[in-house]
């Protein structure tokens, strides 16, 4: 996405009552951020509350596009969505990914493993001691660690993993231009340079206990797994956990003593069949076996590639769009552009065939002649 139309899209987010569905549902009608700046009022009202075109038109007489997007940017703060190529792949698998969020710093690398290590504000001797050994440990290994910025554990493991040369990501609950809590700043500073501030939220936006349930979601969205260090029974880590398991990804809970009750999280999750962590060498074996299991599933997919397009099509016409949507819900990143090219070249090889212009079919005994082709070779 060009710089000219982020700026529209950051006037857009400005808009109250606009969030991330509007503003999808916007783009979709209108086609761009800069073509809904430019919609006559009649028309924005036929798709939006009276109330927000008046807020949108409010902000429209006074937002100075070109000057308020590049003292954003003077700031060292970008702006991601989902149309750019660096939007996080982690993110796009999530159900409620974030249109747009904002950044500064770098990104997660998306062919390194993530760990998000949450727990206790108020955490123990004990408790300080398992974040730092974790942190440090997964971190000097090449393990991206993920977190709250929060005080406690979550604070506390960032350092960890920034002290051992590691690379460590921060979600917020507020703008990234905020530093929350402020006690962290010596955290956030380091997270500039040793890996990334980020937040769904505008710039300038004060933390509200509204707003972090969704951070947490976007915590446990980053990981490949999440490691719970100190919680108590009932406490925001469970919103983390909660989200993480929604999304598939592995919990793993360090154990602690019975009559500690800031230790009850960690032991329900192990009772409830959490992986126990009883040193940092357990994650890495699984994230080990994960990555191994990536490339088994990326190798296979890579062999069958052709056949695994043409498993979406059929031996009567289909059209362009309902392929696409079928093909989406396994491939979230597959664009119209290189679903037709990929279409066209399967006809060109003889496995399918065009129709009307944008409808195409399987070509019968396509799969036979593709499996008879390789042996021969």
């Amino acid at each position: 996405m060009k710089n000219e139309e982020k700026a529209y899209l950051y006037w857009l987010h400005q808009i109250r009552g606009i969030g991330d569905k509007a503003i999808v549902r916007l783009m979709q009608e209108f086609g761009s951020a800069k073509e809904v700046y430019e919609a006559p009022e009649k028309k924005l009202q036929k798709r939006l509350e009276k109330k927000t075109v008046e807020e949108l038109q409010q902000v429209k007489e006074k937002w100075d596009i070109k000057n308020a997007y590049e003292k954003m940017r003077e700031k060292g703060i970008r702006l991601i969505s989902k149309e750019d190529r660096e939007y996080p792949k982690r993110f796009r698998k999530m159900e409620q990914s974030p249109y747009l969020f904002y950044v500064i710093g770098s990104l997660p690398k998306e062919e390194v493993p993530s760990v998000a290590i949450i727990g206790a504000r108020e955490c123990s001797g004990y408790g300080e001691m398992m974040a730092e050994a974790f942190a440090e440990r997964l971190a000097g290994a090449g393990v991206s660690i993920v977190s709250g910025m929060a005080r406690g554990i979550d604070g506390i493991s960032q350092n960890a993993a920034a002290a051992a040369g590691g690379s460590t990501y921060a979600v917020l609950g507020c703008g990234v231009d905020i530093c929350y809590p402020a006690s962290n700043k010596k955290l956030y500073e380091k997270l500039k340079e040793s890996g990334g501030i980020i937040s769904p939220y505008l710039p300038g936006t004060m933390p509200q206990k509204m707003l972090f349930p969704y951070r947490n979601q976007l915590v446990a969205g980053l990981s490949d797994a999440v490691l719970v260090i100190e919680a108590r029974q009932k406490s925001g880590t469970w919103i983390t956990v909660d989200r993480a398991l929604e999304q598939g990804k592995d919990i793993y809970a360090v154990p602690g003593r019975l009559t500690d009750r800031l230790s009850d999280g960690c032991n329900l999750l192990i009772r409830q069949g959490a992986g126990i962590a009883l040193s940092p060498d357990d994650i890495l074996a699984e994230l080990k076996m994960l990555e191994n299991r990536k490339k088994k599933k990326n190798m296979d997919c890579n062999k069958g590639e052709e056949q695994g397009l043409l498993k979406w099509l059929d031996y009567y016409p289909k059209p362009v769009d309902e392929i696409m949507e079928a093909v989406k819900r396994e491939d979230g990143e597959m664009t119209l552009p290189r679903l037709m090219l990929e279409l066209v070249q399967l006809c060109m090889q003889g496995k399918a065939e065009q129709i009307g212009g944008n409808y195409f079919m399987k070509i019968r005994n396509a799969a036979f002649t593709h499996t008879t082709t390789a042996s021969d070779g």
